[in-house]
């Protein structure tokens, strides 16, 4: 394929870049990480290195190659035995004769027979995975020559006319494209191979300190090791994401200073010599650190509507609005996590925005799952917990466009919701959480939901957003948007991308007696009592519970729990 109907440059091709990387990594991460491996082929490939490499061993390596393939989970124990006896046979050679190799080739058969579950196996790879990630940033210094090779490959001969009669890119030209491209592809591979091979060491530490890894249980440690690390480091990959997103922002900004302050210093020197400058303001807006300049002024347009636009809004027109700071985390974690055991992940991943911040800010999110999971509720809970307010929006009933104003010319003129919320709350950053945001009109007469909420999704466009009541710019890129959804199918692809997708598990039944007690504390609430005057559900209640609930909606268990409840006082009173 060529870049464009004149040109002969061939594509990159992404995969052939990671699996040409790949190839250079140590044996045992390859092993771990090669995502197309085969694992019948691999330990046929390996009994044949074992024999070529210690022929005494090829007995060992011949028996546990049959016996491998058996399901210890069936009650077959021969594998264990055979594995046991090439690896202790292989370390003792490696030992005697020193030859590391041989260490490794045991280490390879544990990697392709064991599974997750076993903590020695763990603990014998742990080392050796450690040692070989260590090497990783040496190959940095072999991808130039594999970009060379490449890059020859993908031009054809190596000598030939600087010009073809059909090609309008010049051949010196193409080969420097065509080699940055390489390179290029090579280093991204690279550094995501490097971010894999780091989840697969972590994996391998955290399962032999006695760690389980749930969703693959009995599974073998090939691609246990690298999914189980990839769970293991989700959050740190979501705080580096958003880490870096913010320097590029910072970038950017710092960037169009530079031209602005530029492009006035031209216009100034070029209206000097046909009208005097008056001289600029030097004392700058004062703004107390841990606040925000909203809304800075409304002009007066000479109608009395300015008066019917701006009444209300007094004390956020020209005056910092405070930031709500990040609470106790711990604390947070712990209340979250008890209001809500069926969802620990999602709640880890939502609170990692707020690891190393001052106030409180949360990234665009959508959360995803079925009627009932509790998405709305974790919403409310979250906003209840930092104390920092929530609007919430009926996206079902939102009349389109208005989420974001509506303009002063006429009567209903009411300024964008993020306003609203500012108002009632007192902070700049509260919380907007958009209900069923999938099930929006999507009629266009006054414009839909799903349009007007895009540029308060971005921080360039929130920060200096034109709000159609107050005519100005505004700044609401301090507030936390969170939406729920069943399904992302119906959302316009802008939408989605502006969206990070969360998604929300529906509770199981293995999960009810850790959601009896806040489903209580819930009941107690809503009656105004004190959750320590509602007793515990006895085993006899649990078990009528059980027996009515198999897991899904905590709209349903809350109504369960109530009614038992109910029953429970409605007895009491009539003994």
């Amino acid at each position: 394929m060529a870049f464009s109907s004149t040109s002969h440059l061939p594509r990159i091709d992404t995969e052939a870049a990671r699996r040409l990387v790949l190839s250079l990594f140590p044996r045992c991460l390859r092993t771990c990480l090669d995502t197309a491996l085969r694992i019948p082929a691999a330990r046929q490939t390996l009994v044949r290195d074992i024999i070529a490499l210690v022929p005494e061993a090829a007995p060992l390596a011949l028996a546990w190659s049959s016996s491998a393939d058996a399901d210890p989970l069936q009650g077959d124990p021969s594998p264990v035995p055979a594995r046991l006896a090439l690896t202790q046979f292989l370390d003792r050679y490696a030992a005697a004769w020193d030859r590391p190799a041989a260490r490794t080739l045991a280490d390879i058969v544990v990697v392709l027979s064991c599974t997750v579950d076993d903590a020695e196996a763990a603990a014998r790879l742990a080392l050796p995975l450690w040692l070989e990630f260590e090497a990783l940033p040496d190959l940095t210094l072999q991808l130039p020559a594999i970009a060379e090779a490449q890059t020859v490959i993908g031009l054809g001969l190596a000598h030939g006319p600087e010009v073809d009669d059909d090609d309008l890119v010049p051949r010196s030209e193409a080969r420097r494209m065509l080699l940055e491209a390489w390179n290029e592809a090579l280093g991204e591979a690279l550094l995501i191979l490097k971010g894999s091979a780091s989840g697969a060491v972590a994996a391998a530490a955290v399962l032999s300190r006695g760690g389980d890894c749930e969703f693959m249980t009995g599974g073998l440690l090939v691609p246990g090791l690298s999914r189980f690390g990839a769970r293991l480091t989700q959050s740190i990959a979501d705080s580096a994401e958003l880490a870096e997103r913010r320097r590029r922002r910072t970038a950017e900004k710092a960037l169009k200073r530079s031209e602005g302050s530029l492009r006035e210093l031209k216009a100034a020197a070029a209206a000097s010599s046909r009208h005097p400058v008056p001289p600029a303001e030097t004392t700058p807006r004062s703004v107390p650190k841990g606040h925000v300049l909203v809304v800075s002024e409304v002009k007066d347009t000479g109608s009395d509507r300015k008066m019917s636009v701006t009444r209300g809004y007094e004390d956020v027109i020209g005056r910092p609005i405070p930031l709500a700071p990040v609470p106790d985390l711990v604390r947070l974690r712990a209340r979250l996590a008890f209001e809500f055991p069926h969802a620990i992940d999602t709640i880890d991943r939502l609170l990692v925005d707020l690891v190393g911040r001052g106030d409180i800010g949360f990234r665009p999110t959508l959360l995803l799952g079925p009627p009932g999971a509790g998405k709305s509720r974790l919403a409310a809970r979250l906003a209840h917990h930092l104390a920092v307010g929530l609007w919430r929006i009926d996206a079902t009933r939102d009349s389109g466009a208005c989420i974001g104003g509506t303009d002063r010319r006429w009567a209903t003129a009411e300024p964008a919701h993020p306003i609203l919320a500012i108002t009632r709350f007192g902070i700049a950053n509260p919380l907007l959480l958009v209900d069923e945001l999938e099930k929006a009109a999507t009629r266009s007469d006054h414009g839909r939901l799903w349009d007007a909420i895009l540029p308060l999704l971005e921080d360039e466009t929130a920060k200096s957003y034109p709000d159609p009541a107050f005519q100005t710019e505004v700044d609401l890129s301090h507030i936390s948007w969170i939406a729920t959804a069943n399904s992302v199918d119906p959302l316009p692809g802008p939408l989605r991308d502006r969206l990070r997708v969360l998604a929300m598990p529906a509770p199981r039944i293995q999960d009810l007696e850790r959601l009896i007690p806040p489903v209580l504390a819930g009941i107690a609430e809503s009656r105004g009592l004190d959750p320590r005057l509602v007793a515990a559900l006895d085993g006899e209640e649990v078990d009528v519970v059980r027996r009515g609930w198999r897991g899904g909606s905590i709209r349903r268990l809350s109504r369960l729990v109530e009614a038992v409840v109910t029953a429970r006082e409605a007895l009491s009173l009539r003994h």
